[in-house]
């Protein structure tokens, strides 16, 4: 197993019984406890754990307001990703122009649109995205914009201006927290990006997992009375989908399905 699945499960395990002994996170993940404690010490470094004496409780507020990499961020809650990216790409007309936001539910998106033969053209501001597209012979534009490190994100000003200048028939967008009042993410540059893409199509799709939902990050970028149709899973509490559904978009659950 790669360590940033490893790293993944140890994460959603932790998000589910908030604490785990060494011993245990060894038996569920059928690895060494010598393997399971250098990933622990990774994740307490990178500040989304506290190591304890014999095991690991998850930081408070670790998925609030700061982000796993990118290589981890793949893999967590990777079957409700897929599910929701097959899910989504239906709403995608014939010969369509979509705006795929940089991240790996909207990725599921683009791959599951793919996997479908779907006949359409697309911006991104995800180098990964647009790589995946690229290669199955489907047109891909990036915004251009500045590369945040670690990621294939594209951010910056000009990121915004060149989504600001579009009008795409539909666009799918991630959020690191969604709450009542809001879209939000984790940093400033990001939440620029994301207002500017829910005002460049004439539909806007948010996709993101049910554990995302009841969360707070750092900026807020939008209303959900912004978007026309949110697609989750099935994991997501009535309280939750009531004020979904109050606010306005449509919800479309799903069930997390294996690859």
């Amino acid at each position: 197993m790669l360590p940033a699945k490893r790293r993944a499960r140890i994460l959603q395990h932790l998000r589910a019984e908030t604490f785990a002994t060494l011993q245990d996170l060894s038996e569920r993940l059928e690895m060494s406890v010598s393997t399971i404690r250098r990933d622990v010490e990774y994740l307490d470094a990178n500040g989304h754990l506290v190591r304890t004496r014999g095991g690991a409780m998850l930081a408070p507020g670790a998925f609030d307001a700061r982000e796993v990499e990118a290589d981890i961020s793949a893999e967590l809650e990777a079957p409700a990703k897929r599910a929701i990216g097959r899910a989504a790409a239906p709403l995608i007309g014939t010969r369509a122009t979509v705006i795929f936001d940089s991240g790996s539910t909207t990725a599921a998106v683009a791959r599951a649109a793919v996997e479908a033969g779907l006949d359409f053209s697309s911006v991104t501001n995800d180098m990964a995205i647009a790589g995946l597209l690229a290669e199955t012979g489907r047109e891909a534009e990036l915004t251009g914009g500045r590369v945040r490190p670690g990621s294939c994100t594209l951010i910056g000003a000009g990121t915004a201006a060149a989504f600001a200048a579009l009008r795409a028939d539909i666009a799918f967008i991630g959020a690191h927290a969604v709450a009542a009042e809001g879209m939000s993410d984790t940093t400033s540059e990001l939440a620029q990006v994301k207002t500017a893409i829910l005002g460049a199509a004439r539909r806007v799709v948010l996709v993101a997992d049910a554990t995302k939902f009841d969360m707070r990050s750092f900026r807020l970028f939008g209303r959900l009375d912004q978007v026309e149709t949110v697609v989750s899973d099935r994991r997501l509490g009535a309280p939750s989908c009531a004020w979904v559904e109050a606010a306005g978009p449509h919800l479309i659950l799903t069930e997390p399905t294996a690859p």
